[in-house]
């Protein structure tokens, strides 16, 4: 099927989003810039980042074939701000709200590191960053001076499991109890159909409680709870769930904060703080496999997804569950899905999908962000955004400000695992920015343990290809997440 717009198809989408605009306007009392017509148009002149490369370089090793010009991210961009409240020639998206803007996180040298961050900042009444109504409990904490690289490698790693239950030999327990991984990932079922990790409410929330209880650190326990299609605790297991972002979206972000609250408190009684929602990608095209066609879009216009996206994230943190919006930077009109191929969003990608990211992180966004593994040769001709220094580091954490953890998709879907190495996919994720690596252990890939990816994470800093002070700077984000949502203590 085609997917090209016609001129009179283009007009009337036009002619949708500026009544939608229209309709913003009036309902938040303020006013509205028009869309960016261009992404230079949309985000302006680059910030200089800490942490961003120049195009397609390695920041810690030797430099990498360059990619294909699009965003000016030339050396003389690249030094530090003066001006510490955001980052210097940003012009942010059409928004409303006056939440903060986040600051970059600074790079922290391994001698410096603290055995936790720095609390969270009190958040402004627009802000998202609202204190969670009760954290999960926490697990014993070692020491800040115990705290080792294998210790920190280990909080980068969230992967998923077998079984209802563990037995006391299972070697996820032996990686747990010897902090080889800091974050499990649950399923309803496998791959295949079966039934994988979520019998019932009362099955759940002992099997969290017997992985805490392993955990010598605090864990990320995570779902996909989005609603509707995508949820793993569903009515059918004895769970309330919730609706689609699809239906959600039709109605007032009011009710979608509520919403989101319920599934919140819900995931929250059994032991999951971590959600991998809300989905902030445009409903572009409706026939999208991953998005349209599942219902997952709050909708095609950004500024009203944009509300509902932060109002989503709102409700799971006054929940005590942490938010991640995905899939950056926008997989709303791919034609094809990544847990099968690679899809390629170069010519049908639009700048307006910026926006629902854009405006949280202006709010004071405090969950996570997830990329996805969505190509597009303009933002970079080599890697897809989920391995991108330039769309990560580049344009995430340059240009649009985000200092919190990116969180990676799943290593193993056929979108990556089919072209990359192990060790490709890892060094080329945490090179780009990524914080928190995911191997879901359910999809047609081979299994991997936690012992496995653990040690080749450790191999690339032994090796010198990943410097420890990278692996520190991911172990600070995460810690700081993990004060405010999983009851991490200094």
């Amino acid at each position: 099927m085609r997917y090209a717009m016609s001129c009179t198809y283009t007009r009337c989408i036009a002619l949708h989003i500026f009544a939608a605009s229209l309709l913003w306007i009036a309902a938040s009392g303020s006013s509205q810039a028009a869309a960016p017509h261009s992404l230079p148009e949309a985000l302006g002149a680059p910030p200089p980042p800490e942490s961003a490369p120049p195009p397609g370089q390695n920041p810690f090793k030797e430099p990498l074939q360059r990619s294909a010009p699009f965003i000016d991210m030339g050396t003389d961009s690249m030094r530090a701000p003066e001006n510490r409240s955001g980052p210097p020639g940003f012009k942010p998206l059409p928004m409303t709200g006056s939440g903060p803007k986040n600051p970059h996180t600074p790079q922290v040298p391994v001698a410096d590191i603290p055995g936790h961050a720095a609390p969270l900042a009190a958040p402004s009444r627009n802000s998202t960053a609202i204190t969670p109504l009760q954290a999960a409990p926490a697990s014993r904490n070692t020491p800040a001076k115990e705290l080792t690289l294998s210790d920190m490698i280990g909080q980068m790693i969230m992967i998923g499991m077998n079984g209802f239950d563990l037995r006391d030999t299972d070697p996820l327990l032996a990686g747990l109890r010897a902090g080889r991984a800091g974050n499990i990932l649950l399923f309803e079922r496998d791959a295949l159909g079966g039934p994988k990790n979520i019998q019932s409410p009362a099955q759940v929330r002992l099997l969290t409680a017997r992985l805490q209880k392993a955990a010598p650190r605090p864990l990320f326990i995570a779902v996909d709870q989005e609603g509707g299609n995508v949820q793993r605790l569903r009515p059918e297991r004895g769970f309330e769930g919730g609706p689609a972002a699809a239906v959600l979206g039709s109605g007032s972000p009011d009710a979608t904060r509520q919403a989101a609250r319920r599934m919140g408190l819900e995931m929250a009684a059994v032991g999951i703080n971590f959600d991998f929602a809300p989905v902030a990608d445009l409903n572009i095209n409706p026939l999208s496999p991953a998005i349209g066609a599942m219902q997952r879009s709050f909708g095609p216009h950004p500024h009203l997804v944009a509300a509902h996206v932060i109002a989503f994230g709102e409700g799971l943190i006054q929940a005590g569950v942490a938010p991640c919006l995905k899939h950056f930077p926008g997989h709303g009109s791919a034609r094809a899905d990544s847990h099968d191929s690679m899809p390629d969003i170069s010519a049908t990608w639009q700048p307006t999908e910026l926006i629902p990211f854009q405006q949280a992180i202006l709010e004071g966004w405090s969950g996570a962000v997830m990329p996805g593994h969505l190509y597009h040769r303009g933002l970079d001709a080599l890697r897809p955004a989920s391995l991108s220094a330039r769309v990560l580091n580049g344009l995430l954490r340059g240009k649009m400000g985000f200092a919190g953890v990116i969180v990676s998709d799943d290593m193993q879907m056929d979108a990556v695992a089919k072209s990359y190495s192990l060790e490709d996919r890892i060094l080329f994720a945490v090179e780009a920015g990524v914080d928190m690596l995911v191997f879901s252990n359910n999809s047609r890939m081979p299994a991997l343990s936690a012992d496995e990816i653990h040690a080749a994470l450790l191999r690339l800093v032994r090796q010198g290809r990943i410097s420890p002070a990278r692996i520190a700077l991911s172990f600070e984000r995460i810690s700081r997440l993990k004060q405010h949502f999983a009851g991490w203590k200094p």
